[in-house]
Formats: C-alpha cells, structure tokens, sequence
C-alpha cells in the first residue's frame, strides 16, 4: 500500500542521509521505524503517548553526549559549534 507523508524539510534530508550511510532506503527507513513503534512493548507506548519518552538522539551521542546535548538541529554545523564550544570549556577549567 502506498500513502504520502509530509515531511519538514530538514527532517527529510536527515533521512536521506541516514538512509544512504546505511545503504538502504528512504522507504526502508520509514517502514522500520513504523514496525519499531508498533512492536514496542506496552511500557515504551505508554510513556510515548503520556509524551515522558526520551527524545529520539542519533547514534553518535553516544560517544559525544556531552557535546550532543546542546544541539538542538542536528546538523553538522550545529554539531560542530557545540564541539566547538565544549572544547572551549574544557580548555578554561
């Protein structure tokens, strides 16, 4: 089946580029995080319909999260100035 979605701009281009770090599609993509949703257990629905679920973070917060939680954007620019910015910090203490 095939149905349209409206997208924000930004929001599409993110996917395209994850879509083709990971070699798939952009309709891959979409169909995974539909089937992610809805096969989540009861807990994870609850508190996303309560809105108390975490914000979705892409994967390099993990190594960065000190610097990814200022980014508001998730663009590399945006990325890159709170590095930036961190970095600075860390220099003064």
């Amino acid at each position: 089946m095939k149905a349209t979605i409206d997208f924000d701009e930004a929001l599409y281009r993110r996917l395209k580029v994850e879509a083709a770090r990971r070699g798939r599609t952009v309709r891959e993509l979409v169909a995974e995080g539909v089937r992610y949703i809805l096969d989540a257990p009861e807990s994870v629905s609850a508190r996303a319909s309560a809105g108390t679920q975490q914000e979705w973070k892409p994967g390099w917060f993990g190594a960065l999260a000190k610097y990814g939680n200022t980014v508001e954007d998730h663009s590399m620019e945006a990325v890159r100035a709170s590095v930036a910015r961190g970095r600075a910090r860390e220099r003064k203490t």
